[in-house]
Formats: C-alpha cells, sequence, structure tokens
C-alpha cells in the first residue's frame, strides 16, 4: 500500500515560529518526526506532499526518512493559509493507484489490516458532532455555492455526519477525483464570502462532510478503522501514550489534543524514547536558531551528537543509581521570585479579597522557600535521568495486568507537598516568557488543598499538581518500596471492608488510576 501524508505552510516563511495548531511548535516538528518513523516501521514507501518550506525543514534539517518527496504545495499558496485541509484534498487528486493518507498527528504502532485497506473508500471512523450543525448553519448563511450532493442531503433534513479524516484512501481513483474536483470548486466559489464567517470550520465542511455525502450519494461504502460512530465527547482515548504499544496501536491528536500539555509532553518523552536522535536533532535546531521551547531544559550549548549521548548515559546511569542527587552548591533555575504580582494579572488580582490575597501570597512564599533552599541543590542528571525513564514506566508496569501485583514502586524523596485554602496551582498556564499567570479567578469556598510541587530541570524549576486524600495516603505508604500487592493491601484499612468486597476490580482500577497520574507527575518511581 502507497502512504501518503501532506504538509502546507500556507505562507509562513518557516516552521519554527508557527505553531501550526499545537501548543508550541517543536511538537508540531516531533508530530511529524514520530508520525513518519512509526508507518515507515510498517509500509517501505510513504511518500511526502509539501511545500518548499515544509520540504526545508522535514527533510533537509530532519531528514525524515520519506521514500520519496514530492514537492508541489507551493501552487496553493495564493488561497487562505486557513485552509489547512487543501493540501491533503489536492494530494488525493494526485493518485493513481490505491493510497491510504495519514495526517502528520496519526500514529500507527502495528499494520493496518488488508481487509481495510483493500476496500475502495476508507476513513478513520464516522462521527456526528453537534458543533458541526452550527458550522454548516452558519455557512448556509454566509456562502452562496454549495455541491449538490451537500445540498441533497440538507434538504433530507438528516443530521450531520461525516468522516473523520485521520486516514482516507482507498481503491477507488475516480472517487478521489471527482471528490477533490468538487472540493476545490466548493472552495474557490465561496471565496469572496469568506469574510463572512470563520475560515478554519470551513475546513471540516469541504473535506470530511462533502466525502460522507458524495459517498452516500453515490451508494459507496466506506470502510472504517473504527466501527464506533463517534458523538460528542466521544474522542476520548487518541492520545493515550501511555497505553501504547501495549493497549493502543493508533492515535490521533487532532483538535484539543494538540493543545494539552500532557499529550504534547508524552508525545515529545515517545519520540524521545524511541526515536533520540530525531528527537534532538529537533532540539538543536531550535537551540542553534535561538528560539526558545515551551520547555526549556537544562542543557548546555552541546550538538545534536552530544545530546544523544548524553541521554543515553544519563538514562542507564539513572537507574544504575550513578548520578549524584545532590550538588554541593545551589544551582537556581528561575530568574526571579515568584510573587502574588508575578502570577496574577493586575486585572484579576483586582476581584481578590483579602482573605485570597493572602493565601496567594504564602502560596507564592513556599514556592520560593522550596526552590530556593532544596530544589536549587538537586543535580540537573538525576532530574533528567527520572525524566527520560518515566515513559518506559507504563509499559512495564501495565503492559500485563495479571504480573502488575509483584512489581515494586516507591515515592520519589524530591517533591514537596504545601497546603492553601484556595485552588491555586490549578491555574497556572505557561506561555513564551516562562511566565506564570493566573488565567481566571479561585473557586470562593476556602478548604484545604494540597499541592504537590515537583522539582523539574528547565527554566522554571518546578511544577505543581494538585493532589488529594488518597493521593496522600498512597505517596505515604510508599515512602518504602512496596509490591503493587502490598499497596493494595495497606489501602484497604482506608476503605469500608463491604464495599471493598463488592467492588473489589473498581477498587484495583482506582489504584491503577492514581499509579499512572503519580507517575505523570513525577512523584513515584516504578523499579525496573
Amino acid at each position: 500500500m502507497r502512504i501518503i501524508q501532506s504538509m502546507w505552510t500556507g505562507n509562513e516563511p518557516d516552521m519554527l515560529h508557527t505553531n501550526f495548531g499545537w501548543l508550541s511548535p517543536e511538537y508540531n516538528l516531533m508530530s511529524w518526526a514520530l508520525s513518519c518513523l512509526q508507518l515507515k516501521q510498517f509500509y517501505p514507501e510513504v511518500v511526502l506532499y509539501c511545500d518548499s518550506v515544509s520540504a526545508k525543514i522535514l527533510i533537509d534539517a530532519l531528514q525524515l526518512p520519506y521514500s520519496d518527496v514530492v514537492c508541489n504545495l507551493d501552487v496553493l499558496n495564493s488561497y487562505n493559509p486557513q485552509l489547512w485541509a487543501l493540501p491533503k484534498i489536492h494530494s488525493y487528486s494526485q493518485q493513481e493507484k490505491p493510497f491510504l493518507h495519514v495526517d502528520g498527528d496519526v500514529f500507527v504502532w502495528e499494520k493496518f489490516d488488508d481487509n481495510l485497506l483493500q476496500s475502495s473508500l476508507i476513513a478513520q471512523n464516522e462521527d456526528q458532532i453537534s458543533d458541526f450543525e452550527i458550522t454548516m448553519r452558519s455557512l448556509e448563511t454566509a456562502f452562496t455555492y454549495f455541491p449538490k450532493e451537500i445540498i441533497k442531503e440538507r434538504k433530507a433534513k438528516n443530521p450531520i455526519r461525516t468522516y473523520n479524516a485521520g486516514i482516507y484512501g482507498g481503491s477507488d481513483i475516480s472517487f478521489f477525483q471527482e471528490y477533490s474536483r468538487k472540493a476545490f470548486e466548493f472552495v474557490d466559489k465561496n471565496t469572496h464570502n469568506f469574510s463572512k464567517t470563520n475560515i478554519a470550520e470551513f475546513n471540516v465542511i469541504f473535506e470530511q462532510y462533502l466525502f460522507y455525502c458524495l459517498a452516500k450519494d453515490k451508494g459507496q461504502p466506506v470502510n472504517v478503522l473504527f466501527s464506533q460512530l463517534f458523538r460528542d465527547n466521544q474522542y476520548k482515548g487518541f492520545g493515550d501514550f501511555d497505553k501504547v504499544p501495549f493497549e493502543k496501536k493508533y492515535l490521533h491528536l487532532f483538535s484539543d489534543y494538540k493543545k494539552s500539555e500532557l499529550m504534547c509532553k508524552q508525545l515529545a518523552n515517545r519520540l524521545r524514547q524511541d526515536y533520540p536522535i530525531y528527537y534532538y536533532r529537533i532540539i538543536e535546531l531550535f537551540r542553534k536558531n535561538e528560539i526558545p521551547l515551551f520547555k526549556n531544559y537544562y542543557f548546555d550549548d552541546f550538538s545534536q551528537k552530544d545530546l544523544v549521548l548524553n541521554y543515553a548515559s544519563i538514562k542507564n546511569n539513572y537507574l544504575e543509581d550513578k548520578i549524584k542527587k545532590f550538588n554541593s552548591t545551589p544551582k537556581l533555575q528561575i530568574n526571579e521570585n515568584l510573587t502574588i504580582d508575578f502570577l496574577i494579572e493586575e486585572s484579576a488580582r483586582k476581584a481578590l479579597d483579602k482573605t485570597q490575597i493572602k493565601d496567594a501570597s504564602l502560596f507564592c512564599k513556599k514556592i520560593n522557600s522550596i526552590v530556593k533552599n532544596k530544589f536549587s541543590l538537586i543535580s540537573h542528571n538525576h532530574l533528567y535521568g527520572r525524566d527520560v525513564n518515566i515513559h518506559q514506566y507504563f509499559q512495564f508496569l501495565f503492559e500485563d495486568i495479571a504480573t502488575i501485583y509483584q512489581k515494586k514502586i516507591i515515592a520519589e524523596d524530591i517533591f514537596e507537598i504545601i497546603e492553601s485554602s484556595y485552588d491555586w496551582s490549578y491555574y497556572f498556564e505557561k506561555n513564551y516568557h516562562n511566565r506564570l499567570n493566573v488565567n481566571s479567578l479561585p473557586n470562593k469556598d476556602v478548604s484545604v488543598i494540597h499541592s504537590i510541587i515537583i522539582p523539574e530541570c528547565d527554566i522554571e524549576g518546578f511544577s505543581i499538581s494538585i493532589i488529594d486524600n488518597l493521593d496522600l495516603i498512597l505517596l505515604g505508604i510508599l515512602e518504602k518500596e512496596k509490591t503493587v500487592q502490598e499497596l493494595l493491601d495497606e489501602l484497604k484499612v482506608y476503605f469500608d471492608e463491604d464495599d471493598l468486597n463488592e467492588s473489589k476490580t473498581e477498587f484495583e482500577m482506582l489504584l491503577f488510576r492514581k499509579l499512572k497520574k503519580a507517575i505523570h507527575n513525577k512523584s513515584i518511581r516504578v523499579l525496573l
């Protein structure tokens, strides 16, 4: 099967300063790298359709191993850059034999089923999303032209259904020729109407809804990767990197997944674990161009080759407990003390009462004391060794539930827990200046909030997560090394015996979720 991918920068001068819907530009490049490299594990023919700007980065700089590169998407540069689905459709129109287009935010850990690939038309899944109806009504108010297949479907008053285009393809080349022609006609005949609507939302209509309507009008069956009809809020689990490759074999970081710091962090961790050369090639590219990363680690001015060697050494030495945990002199990671003025924008501060201001100020003072007196003494190499080993914990611990009970875990000993009356940590949000801001006001209800403060080897020096009473109990038990079974047994005294007998499975699943959370926030370590 011929696998194709497409990347159009929409007249952007490069791919290093624009995030293309991602949390930060480097995650876009990491996504392209992991997507391509995973596809190449299973398919020798993976072709990239691109413009000259993306070719310069993906091929010349990152050296992604595509079997062929077709640099013909500069022809789209006269179009609105928000029409991000156009390069995909243009690429479909270029095909002369069966193909499968795979988005650059799709990652696979096994070959697609042969029965799927032999189909006339292929898509990821069918969906019915209420927002698409709102989008369509907006377009019907603004636009003057619609393909007849869409008009027919709208007259039938059917709810809007589409085929998710994480993967599109098949053997019916004539269908894709007609579909591509109709999609471009749909766009071209409404260019003068673009100012009347949200152009970005138009993509799902001329790509996915048109595909659905045309296939339905022709009576053409579409074979899907996932048979479920996805409705509102049902696209869950498509970013579960902590479940690959043992449980999940296909991920798709579309829409809001791209903006999730957790998802982007897991994407980066996976690329670093499986393809460190490409991960550090991306890091070096940004550092050489003096472009700040979302996570600016402590690295000195190493080359990509040195970074890879350093990574391998630190990863192994950490597991063998050969890295010195503490420095003899402090190494502060942040340039200024955290204050309420720095934390909360002036307009938001004015809405706080005296009790909240006092609580926020105390919260900041506690963090400053922790960073200055403890975290500043922790070795960067030790913290980075912890970070580069975390991702493998998930597979080791959860791949085989039958053996999980005898595996050993222990709480880290370098975090701190602080109390506050209000949930301030929830409102921490990073921006490119590494500043922390509150983006909304805390709940007015006074309570006891526990925040776990984790040392980090990036420029900020720490991260924060909220933990509950069960988390506190779990971390207390794990001050000493325990097997998962021993942890389960000790936790039982905190629950009603009858409830446990009736809900043994639910209790264990709750514990497993807590363990995953603790691995993510770096408060526990799995003993490999």
